[in-house]
């Protein structure tokens, strides 16, 4: 039986360049996912025209946080869900809503220096313009109070029916442009009164520690308020009252539903533990460097019965040592060395015996160092694998001494 030819290896469907640049994408891909997925909350614009500090609504403060950072002073929106922000800020601006509960506001009773922004303005989305509102009405004084009764059980709140500027004791801001309907307080048993205007109404309110302030009308500093240059004074110089310390100001959006709840993911793409993702993600790309190089591309199964005659040794092989019959293969293996030694030298056509003492004469005058006296004893007795190869080391050695053979 012939050898049949080896079937060619098929070409490759991709090459080796294209098959890294798809496993690179698809890293980068995977990446991108997790990194979007961690800081997804983070990434709302807030343009919904609430009263919040992302909002550039009429009712929003978008614009106070524009006029802050305008004046050098630090000022942004903390999403975090704790209402904590980092640094310590200055001040930390809470804008509830009619929406808002009152223990959610009370929850920052002890969060440091605040000011509490009473809400006022029931909006309404403006239906062909995304992110502005329109105006429908205000809110009962009932519902803001009690959004503000953690703080001042005992609060008073009015309200002014005409639309006209508020003239009030601020030094280097005596009056805004025109409010409608200005709300202000009466005074409290445990607050003070640090700005009023001229009709004796609070429009600034404090606990006596003055780490709490309030501020009875949004309108004084809101998007549509400082479209006039009066009360973006006025909303400049309260500011510049309530802040302790240089820190910054931080708006606060847990209250008005854009809190960023915690999150492993995004805990470990934030220091100190980006280093240690960042360390993981090396090892494991290392690992899989060390992999492709070390054990490269799979290799091909062969069948499971191969063509040809070295497939017939094989099995002819196998079935001998399956049947432990391989020491019984060291006589014959003898007559098989013998038999060549003979031909190879024409030592002539006697018996084993005396070809064995001719072919032993003929090593003693060539200085073999084996005889088969020696090793026919040996052949016979092999009663293991290991005495089978160390019998037929011996006669292969000495057949290449008889001969003369190139090993």
């Amino acid at each position: 039986m012939s050898e049949a030819a080896a079937p060619s290896r098929p070409a490759p469907t991709f090459s080796p360049i294209v098959v890294l640049w798809m496993v690179l994408a698809a890293v980068f891909a995977a990446a991108a996912f997790l990194v979007l997925s961690a800081y997804a909350p983070d990434l709302r614009s807030g343009s919904d025209g609430g009263a919040h500090a992302l909002s550039k609504s009429a009712v929003g403060y978008a614009g106070l946080v524009r006029l802050l950072n305008a004046e050098g002073i630090p000022a942004d929106v903390n999403r975090d869900a704790g209402g904590q922000a980092y640094p310590k800020p200055s001040v930390e601006m809470l804008t509830p809503t009619a929406e808002t509960e009152p223990k959610a506001v009370a929850a920052y009773a002890q969060s440091g220096q605040i000011l509490v922004v009473a809400p006022k303005w029931l909006a309404t989305p403006e239906p062909n313009n995304p992110g502005f509102v329109n105006k429908a009405g205000v809110l009962e004084l009932k519902t803001i109070l009690g959004l503000l009764k953690p703080f001042a059980p005992d609060l008073v709140m009015t309200r002014r029916s005409d639309v006209s500027a508020a003239q009030l004791d601020l030094a280097g801001a005596p009056a805004t442009g025109p409010v409608d309907q200005l709300q202000v307080f009466q005074t409290a048993a445990n607050l003070d009164a640090i700005v009023r205007d001229t009709r004796g109404g609070v429009v600034l309110a404090a606990t006596h520690d003055r780490r709490i302030y309030f501020l009875s009308d949004p309108d004084m500093i809101n998007n549509h308020s400082l479209a006039s240059l009066s009360t973006a004074r006025v909303a400049s110089a309260v500011m510049g009252m309530v802040r302790k310390g240089a820190g910054p100001v931080a708006f606060d959006a847990g209250l008005n539903g854009f809190a960023t709840p915690p999150s492993l993911l995004k805990l470990a793409f934030s220091p100190p533990y980006l280093g240690a993702t960042l360390c993981l993600t090396a090892v494991g790309l290392l690992i899989g460097l060390c992999a492709a190089v070390t054990f490269g591309a799979p290799r091909r199964e062969g069948r499971a019965l191969a063509f040809g005659k070295r497939a017939l040794a094989d099995n002819s092989a196998g079935l001998i040592r399956l049947a432990r019959r391989e020491p019984k293969m060291a006589p014959r293996y003898l007559d098989l060395t013998r038999a060549a030694v003979v031909k190879a030298l024409g030592a002539g056509r006697a018996g084993p015996e005396e070809i064995d003492a001719v072919l032993d004469r003929m090593a003693e005058r060539g200085g073999v160092s084996e005889r088969l006296a020696t090793l026919a004893p040996q052949a016979r007795g092999a009663r293991s694998v290991a005495d089978l190869m160390k019998v037929a080391r011996a006669l292969y050695q000495w057949r290449v001494e008889m001969t003369g053979e190139h090993r």
